[in-house]
């Protein structure tokens, strides 16, 4: 297997973007169909924003992060909702079945892209039933252990597991969340037998390898980031194609093994036909909020790395990871439950 075929450069893809938005191309959600309708005096009753994972996780602490302040901006209150389960298609569903009037929100992330590959894949197209707002910023994935695994690299790692009579358990916040498929492809990419547990959400997968219930864990590096400064869990690496500026002291697995990469990234999505001009709208207030000094910080310290779009140019990132994901799952011969 190529190591190449797993790597799509930042430059590409930051290009790929700037040109769907030059040539109007709106790849996520029926374009034509949306409604052309004036703002007005919207929003005019609360905004719904569904997360979904449990409350406290990575997701709500974002949501929360931006809401407040994204309600004071357009004039009106947004409220979070969380909605757990089936690694965020049960609110992914609620989101696509709402009214497209621009009072429900989607905090989007990797299982839109992801979840048509499942065996159990939603009755809908996400990339049809919903339409790209904004995108809030990204962030890999982050791998650590419990402080007794006797392992400081991916290097030292691969040849612990390579030494092991049984293969070595992993914990994620998911089936077919960012961090699963994350290790996934370290099992096929190091060639090591690795076995994964879902847990429910972030906290619960935290506290699983803490507790030495499993000795690995792949991870949103904002609910590591705590527990790694305070020695309860051992950092190994970060997902992403470069280091985070959260932990740069942290490698990344790409380090070790050339052309891995598995990044997150969140945004908001709407039911399609949402009024263009709503989408519009509230992408040009997120992108104000998002690059408030305070904001981007708070959510710097929680593993997420602010990034400002069009609504095209997160629709085509939406595209491209799609795209990236399947030729990915196809090549290394992974399946989802």
């Amino acid at each position: 297997m190529h190591n190449q075929a797993f790597s799509v450069s930042l430059c590409r893809r930051k290009t790929s973007l700037l040109m769907a938005a030059f040539l109007g191309i709106f790849v996520c959600g029926s374009a034509g169909a949306q409604k052309p309708l004036a703002v007005g005096d919207y929003p005019n009753r609360p905004i719904r924003f569904v997360i979904g994972f449990p409350s406290g996780g990575v997701s709500d602490t974002i949501a929360r992060v931006i809401s407040e302040k994204l309600g004071q901006e357009l004039g009106g209150r947004v409220l979070v909702d969380s909605r757990p389960g089936a690694g965020g298609v049960l609110a992914m569903g609620i989101v696509a079945n709402a009214a497209p009037d621009g009072y429900t929100w989607y905090l989007g992330q990797p299982v839109l892209s992801i979840s048509k590959l499942f065996k159990n894949k939603p009755s809908y197209d996400p990339l049809q039933a919903l339409a790209p707002m904004t995108l809030l910023g990204t962030g890999p994935t982050a791998m650590v252990a419990h402080p007794s695994l006797p392992v400081r690299s991916v290097k030292e790692l691969i040849e612990f597991v390579k030494k092991q009579k049984d293969p070595m358990h992993y914990g994620s916040s998911g089936a077919g969340s960012t961090n699963h498929f994350a290790g996934a492809l370290l099992a096929v990419t190091a060639n090591i037998p690795l076995i994964h547990v879902p847990y429910k959400g972030a906290a619960a997968n935290t506290l699983a390898v803490m507790q030495g219930e499993i000795p690995l864990a792949f991870q949103p590096l904002a609910a590591a980031m705590p527990h790694l400064q305070s020695g309860r869990l051992k950092g190994i690496a970060v997902t992403g194609i470069k280091r985070s500026r959260a932990v740069p002291g942290l490698p990344t697995i790409a380090e070790t093994l050339p052309g891995y990469r598995v990044e997150a990234w969140y945004g908001i999505v709407v039911p399609s036909q949402t009024p263009t001009a709503i989408i519009e709208h509230v992408s040009k207030v997120t992108n104000g909020v998002l690059v408030d000094p305070e904001i981007s910080s708070t959510l710097l310290k929680r593993g997420l790395e602010v990034e400002t779009s069009t609504p095209a140019e997160f629709g085509a990132l939406i595209q491209e990871d799609a795209l990236r994901w399947e030729k990915l799952v196809k090549q290394a011969g992974i399946q989802f439950d």
